[in-house]
């Protein structure tokens, strides 16, 4: 899978990167924050099957990312995983408005992390297997 970990946190990320790459087929590209990730989104040479997604972050929040990720015609089925403190009603009403169906908060255990992307592989295989994501 090619994933995008999308986190202001430096340590944050660097534990998320460390449980995923335990795997070795997963692809991972990091961005620190909602702007570097939108550029690394926007991009049409790339290609990404699962992003996971922090809140709270400077410049773009996570919420303002994701509403981007919604509104882009060739990004709206892409899957958001939401990897944040935050799991207040609002914010998790507000998330799943926006249709987010993962969401994980931090602190994330390898466990938790690992079962999430067994949960997400059948989905991307069956769009690979119809030709809708390229390996």
């Amino acid at each position: 899978m090619k994933i995008l970990i999308v986190d202001d946190d430096a340590s944050s990320r660097t534990v998320l990167h460390k449980i995923i790459s335990s795997q070795p087929e997963h692809q991972i590209t990091v961005a620190d924050g909602g702007v570097a990730a939108w550029a690394l989104l926007d991009d049409p040479l790339r290609i990404f099957d699962v992003v996971f997604l922090d809140l709270s972050m400077p410049e773009m929040d996570g919420f303002a990312l994701l509403q981007k990720i919604r509104t882009s015609a060739v990004l709206r089925s892409l899957e958001v995983v939401l990897c944040t403190g935050s799991n207040d009603r609002s914010t998790v009403v507000r998330a799943v408005q926006l249709g987010v169906r993962h969401y994980m908060v931090k602190p994330v255990g390898a466990g938790a992390v690992r079962a999430k992307l067994e949960q997400l592989r059948p989905a991307e295989a069956l769009l690979h297997e119809r030709g809708f994501l390229k390996v």
